[in-house]
This record gives structure tokens, C-alpha cells and sequence, in this order.
């Protein structure tokens, strides 16, 4: 859980770098708490807002915009170990920009000191 909160931590950090551990273990818990809060927010019975065919809890908005900037930042931050830069998220837009995002998470970062700056540490 140690990423996730260093990933909190630096919600306004984009430079540097964060290795492969970092984001993905940040991704982990982040998923993991997202379905509590889903559950939570349903099983509580606290009033959704219908939007799109969709059923979003008070809770689960309130997570998504607190999550929203880390989720940012630490993936340009991944990208900056894979020696790209973070302009790269905007690839987000198109459909085949999703999956060139996700290949480079899944890539292994550069050894030894990058454009970037050294090896994340964390």
C-alpha cells in the first residue's frame, strides 16, 4: 500500500520517474478500493445519480475526482521511466492511443539515468 500513498503523496509531482512496482501496485489498490467503494456506496443505500445507463454513488464521484490527478501524474510519471514524455497521455483520446498508453506501462523503465532523471526509488 506503500505506492499508493506515495502516489497521494505526489498528486502534483510530474516529473521524475515511477518504475514498473510503483504504478501498477498503485493501479492494484486503487481497483481494489474503487469495488469497496461500489459496494459500500450500494449496500449503504446512499442515492445514485443515473448518468448514461450508469449508476454512480455520492461516494464513488466523490473518489473518482480525489483519484483523478494522481491517476495523471503518475502515469506521466511512468511514461518519463520508459523515456517518454508525458505529452504521450494524450494518445488517451483515440481507441488504438488507449493500448500504445498501456505498452508503455507495461514496458520495463530505462536502466540508469534517463532525460528524466534517475531511477524512482520508492
Amino acid at each position: 500500500m506503500k505506492y499508493f500513498f506515495i502516489a497521494f503523496r505526489k498528486w502534483n509531482d510530474i516529473n521524475g520517474r515511477a518504475n514498473l512496482s510503483e504504478f501498477w501496485y498503485f493501479i492494484l489498490f486503487q481497483t481494489i478500493l474503487y469495488f469497496l467503494i461500489y459496494f459500500i456506496d450500494g449496500y449503504i443505500g446512499i442515492e445514485y445519480l443515473d448518468y448514461s445507463g450508469y449508476e454512480w454513488g455520492v461516494v464513488e464521484i466523490f473518489y473518482s475526482i480525489i483519484a483523478f490527478i494522481p491517476n495523471i501524474t503518475i502515469t506521466v510519471r511512468r511514461l518519463h521511466d520508459v523515456n517518454k514524455s508525458g505529452w504521450n497521455l494524450l494518445w488517451y483520446i483515440t481507441i488504438i492511443g488507449i493500448l500504445y498508453v498501456l505498452f508503455l506501462n507495461i514496458l520495463k523503465g530505462t536502466n540508469g539515468d534517463n532525460y528524466y532523471g534517475s531511477p524512482s526509488t520508492a
